[in-house]
């Protein structure tokens, strides 16, 4: 087809789409029949597709922004099965014709009759990490992505895939697989081999169709190394382990380096640590081909605030700048848009639902996380590189008590770390009570802890006054000043002449409060069990605020152990009591 006949062919493509467009928009007022806007679409698409062999670009360009939203607009108005069923082929067609020019529509092309799809399932956790990955396809100023997510979310074999998907755009190209595992990293070779192999991947690729070329597309095939015909270099792609001699492999496509640790116990190993952080500056990103600007990919889980990963992110970040992306959630971007850093939380923080509830339910994930020690949950699901030895408030590490006595003393204490707006940090109220005779010790009874304004507060404050008898609160003023006079304004109305309101200053901060009161917490405060509350529920947040704290890494909020620090401080160690008139001599 000469370009006179391609413009004539797009000519007629733009001129079926205004006119078939208008028919769907008013598809039940429609004046074309409906089984002419189906012979007009499939028309339409037989057109795009003859584009293909010319101008694949463009038939992908078209197939992705027009036919696509175009049947998905007629299948969602269309009540007729046997029309929905036409449209749906219709659909699927229209996808392979874009997946030639976009990572996300191969993906849902390749598994489209699958039964264990991995984007679609995945979706709100990979979007990001497919848009990159096919961002780093088409543009080779594109550096790194550094995807972090729990074992088995499917960041290995997304990355698989992409290796197949960008054979087909670039066939002459090498792949560097790097993973401490020879059986991983080789088998993660194999599936690459797989996809090529595969009936769906042909349709895509025509000149990669192995049905049609058979043996004459590898010219050589073994899991650790193989070569297709159109390669240019030594070899398509290498699977190596993280102790092999790579001194001799160069890409040209783009190293992946998967998983290094087995488990958590080498993560903590700092020699192993620095043997990788070391090869990874000095030889495994120096395996690109010299005329090209090297493109590396990253991905594992976080297990340590010391493990490989963590010590290129915080190289990376050194070297660039990073903002949250204005789209994607769970996604750090450079300014200057070379580099990404994705950490998905099997929990999303902000919501306390799962990040992929069709992937697994928030209640199945909760009951792992009471299953398993805090350190490791942070690590492994939450990608939060927490040091074991940095959490002084793991559940280990304090006194928990199994069920509420009676109040025999009729009385409790709160404090109040305020915020001023609703959304970034927590409002934090826990309220305790005596928990012996001796009043030595107290049981952390009950609580506010949400991410609300305390203007919007003030009658829960006043109900958990009534409720728990609070006959000592302690406010802290310099983010909450007059608080104690709206309240105290309420009082009668509420019938509240037992509470104290004592407004204190903080001079300290928080880090800083929390070190010098962490023994007291530990010796004088009894926190409820973990069978004792939701995990969703107010005391849930708090509690997992406070055995997630750990002084060796950066904490997202500190709210709940730095108002138990303002408990021991201002009512355990009485430094908010009033102070007491006392008789001098004069002199």
């Amino acid at each position: 087809m000469n370009n006179n006949q391609n413009n004539n062919v797009e000519e007629m493509i733009n001129k079926i789409i205004s006119i078939v467009g208008s028919e769907i928009k008013r598809y039940y007022n429609r004046k074309m029949s409906k089984k002419d806007i189906y012979i007009t679409m499939n028309d339409l698409i037989n057109l795009v597709n003859s584009l293909t062999t010319t101008d694949y670009k463009k038939a992908g360009q078209y197939a992705i922004t027009k036919l696509i939203p175009m049947i998905n607009l007629i299948i969602k108005q269309e009540n007729d099965n046997e029309y929905k069923s036409k449209y749906l082929s219709l659909l699927e067609e229209s996808y392979r014709i874009g997946a030639r020019i976009d990572f996300g529509h191969f993906l849902v092309y390749y598994e489209w009759d699958s039964n264990d799809k991995i984007y679609e399932y995945r979706f709100p956790i990979l979007r990001s990490y497919v848009y990159y990955l096919n961002k780093m396809t088409f543009d080779p100023t594109f550096e790194l992505i550094i995807a972090n997510l729990p074992s088995g979310w499917g960041k290995t074999r997304i990355a698989k895939l992409y290796e197949a998907f960008r054979f087909g755009v670039e066939p002459t190209g090498t792949f560097l697989s790097l993973c401490s595992n020879d059986t991983v990293v080789k088998g993660g070779s194999r599936s690459v081999i797989d996809i090529i192999k595969n009936e769906r991947y042909g349709k895509v690729f025509p000149d990669l169709d192995y049905n049609k070329m058979k043996k004459d597309l590898f010219l050589k095939e073994t899991d650790g190394e193989w070569k297709l015909k159109y390669c240019s270099m030594l070899a398509s792609y290498y699977a190596s382990t993280t102790n092999s001699n790579v001194v001799g492999q160069r890409a040209s496509l783009s190293i992946h380096i998967d998983d290094l640790y087995a488990d958590y116990k080498e993560a903590l190993d700092e020699n192993l640590n620095n043997y990788y952080y070391n090869k990874y500056v000095t030889v495994w990103r120096e395996r690109f081909v010299q005329s090209k600007q090297p493109q590396i990919i990253i991905s594992g889980t976080l297990w340590s605030p010391t493990d490989f990963i963590k010590k290129v992110i915080d190289l990376t970040k050194s070297e660039s700048e990073f903002i949250p992306h204005p789209k994607f959630k769970y996604t750090l971007i450079s300014k200057d848009g070379k580099k990404v850093i994705i950490q998905v939380p099997a929990i999303d923080e902000d919501t306390g639902e799962s990040s992929c509830p069709d992937l697994i339910s928030t209640e199945k994930l909760l009951r792992k996380k009471n299953s398993m020690d805090t350190y490791l949950w942070e690590t492994n699901f939450q990608q939060k590189p927490t040091s074991p030895e940095g959490l002084e408030f793991d559940w280990n590490k304090i006194k928990t008590y199994d069920y509420v006595p009676e109040n025999k003393y009729n009385c409790s204490f709160a404090v109040i770390d305020g915020t001023r707006k609703s959304g970034k940090d927590f409002f934090s109220m826990p309220i305790f009570q005596y928990a012996n005779e001796e009043k030595t010790e107290y049981l952390l009874v009950d609580c506010i802890f949400t991410k609300t304004a305390t203007s919007e507060l003030i009658n829960d404050i006043l109900d958990k006054i009534v409720e728990n008898r609070i006959v000592t609160l302690v406010i802290e003023t310099n983010v909450d000043g007059g608080l104690k006079k709206v309240l105290e304004e309420k009082f009668d109305e509420y019938g509240i002449d037992y509470c104290t309101v004592i407004e204190k200053y903080n001079t300290v901060t928080k880090s800083i409060r929390i070190e010098a009161e962490k023994g007291r917490i530990v010796k004088y405060i009894r926190f409820p069990s973990r069978e004792m509350f939701g995990l969703n529920s107010d005391m849930g947040k708090m509690m997992s605020n406070l055995t997630t704290y750990s002084t060796l890494s950066k904490n997202r909020n500190d709210d709940s152990p730095d108002s138990m620090a303002m408990f021991t401080s201002e009512i355990v160690g009485e430094k908010a009591k009033p102070r007491r008139a006392v008789a001098v001599k004069r002199l």
